[in-house]
């Protein structure tokens, strides 16, 4: 009889003859026995990453219906004999051109739950004014409801490439080719892909990223869109330079400005200067007069009551003197009229008793007399 033998990584698919199947997880050893076997074979674990999982149909045969469960990696996995596994066959990257998803292309049973990407290009986008275009976009996608997704899609990639050729459309048919170019990084904004988000969440993936990377016209188009551009810069540089220029014109004004106002400036400050000096000069002269005069006129007033104090002390002289007369019984009057000598000339105004009042004016008083009418 044949042996066979099953190692950790492998088991061994036992059919026989009544029927039944068995599968016996390695490691194990099976001697073929034609009697009771049709067939023995060695099948290999199914390896299955951390981020791997596998869909898993289990037929009841107690209750006649079929289960479906999750089987999460990392492990080595065992279909049972009454199990089978879900394959998947979804749009697929052609292998001669990364950008084209080719129908049935991708045909696997370990389903990936970790964040992917892939990248697509949108053929025949047609703008307002019926220019067509190729808009190259790269688009990052996780699953993260496995049996949502089981139960919503049978094929994710056609709903997002169909869902981004929706959007990308809608986007272009509302703008001519040069609104287009001016506006087309707008896609890489999610909020303009309102389809594809709401189709993701509703099969159980969340885009977290759409990324825009070009576009693609015909040969004419791009080469009259060229010249347009080329156009456009030389407008733009000649603009600038002309803005150059204008500025450069400004500072010059302005630079001419500032220094007529700084001339202007230093002008006015050497003139309060001066103004300030001549009027320290003048103050200094007002000072100097002031004080000159004060000291005149102190001296004047010291000359003054120098006189006055000599005027007194004759005058008190005189007094004691003709005090001591009088008390001799002198004839002070005669006596002075005879120290003052004859008079040269005599005046004599006779007023009466109302009538109005008579001013005289002479150098020497004491050559006048004033008679009154009791006289």
């Amino acid at each position: 009889m044949r042996c066979f033998s099953a190692s950790q990584k492998e088991y061994l698919k036992i059919n026989y003859k009544s029927g039944q199947i068995e599968h016996r997880k390695g490691p194990c050893t099976v001697h073929e026995n034609e009697i009771i076997h049709v067939s023995v074979r060695i099948k290999n674990l199914i390896s299955l990453d951390a981020n791997e999982v596998l869909v898993v149909y289990t037929q009841s045969n107690k209750a006649e219906q079929v289960l479906r469960r999750i089987q999460y990696g990392p492990t080595l996995f065992m279909r049972g004999e009454n199990e089978w596994l879900h394959n998947f066959s979804w749009h697929g990257i052609d292998s001669d051109d990364k950008t084209r998803m080719n129908p049935s292309q991708n045909n696997f049973t370990q389903l990936k739950v970790i964040a992917d990407q892939f990248y697509y290009n949108v053929d025949e986008v047609r703008t307002a004014d019926d220019a067509i275009l190729r808009v190259k976009l790269m688009m990052f996608f996780e699953l993260t409801d496995i049996e949502q997704m089981l139960d919503s899609t049978q094929d994710p990639m056609a709903d997002f490439i169909n869902c981004l050729s929706a959007d990308v459309i809608a986007f272009a048919a509302k703008k001519t080719y040069e609104e287009f170019i001016e506006t087309a990084s707008d896609l890489n904004n999610l909020e303009n892909f309102p389809l594809l988000l709401e189709r993701s969440q509703t099969i159980g993936y969340t885009v977290s990223k759409v990324v825009y990377r070009g576009y693609f016209a015909h040969d004419k188009l791009q080469m009259m869109h060229d010249v347009m551009i080329t156009r456009r810069t030389e407008l733009r540089l000649k603009y600038e330079k002309e803005i150059q220029e204008q500025e450069l014109t400004d500072k010059k004004l302005q630079a001419e400005v500032d220094r007529l106002e700084q001339e202007q400036q230093m002008e006015l400050d050497k003139l309060l200067h001066d103004q300030k000096l001549e009027k320290d000069a003048l103050q200094h002269a007002l000072n100097l007069e002031s004080k000159s005069h004060e000291n005149t006129m102190d001296k004047q007033r010291r000359e003054n009551e120098a006189r006055l104090n000599e005027k007194i002390a004759s005058d008190t002289v005189k007094h004691q003197y003709l005090q001591d007369l009088y008390i001799l019984k002198v004839d002070l009057t005669d006596l002075l009229v005879t120290q003052a000598g004859k008079p040269t000339r005599v005046t004599n105004i006779i007023a009466t008793k109302d009538s109005a009042s008579i001013h005289l004016h002479h150098n020497d008083v004491s050559a006048y007399r004033v008679i009154s009418k009791d006289d």
